[in-house]
């Protein structure tokens, strides 16, 4: 009886745990669309944020299809955000961006440096 008791009340602090390290990070959730106009045509980006700072990036440009994964990383105060690809080479590259959340006409957006994104879904 001790055992379950025991196990009962570690899986408790593990749970507790993990949801407070959840909350700690500022996260986002969902996907967000930017079409572009280019001079040679246009170009559309989507971001897809995960739980945990997972991020998908989904680009078209000329019927092309460009898909990559990273991680993402928002400042303390909610103004900067980081993004972490992986490389031809292995290599793990960092960008960092001015970052901003609003919502405009009722559909909410995300700013990643000059180009706005509206949520998807």
């Amino acid at each position: 009886m001790k055992k379950i008791i025991s196990t009962v009340l570690v899986c408790a602090l593990l749970v507790c745990t993990l949801l407070t390290l959840a909350a700690c990070g500022k996260s986002l959730s969902g996907s967000y669309k930017a079409e572009l106009d280019l001079l040679i045509g246009k170009s559309s980006v989507t971001y897809e944020f995960s739980p945990f700072g997972k991020v998908t990036v989904t680009t078209n440009s000329l019927g092309k299809e460009t898909v990559e994964e990273g991680k993402y990383e928002l400042d303390d105060d909610g103004d900067e955000i980081t993004f972490t690809f992986v490389n031809d080479k292995g290599e793990e590259v960092e960008s960092e961006y001015d970052f901003a959340t609003g919502e405009e006409n009722g559909v909410k957006y995300i700013k990643i440096g000059l180009v706005k994104y509206q949520k998807v879904d």
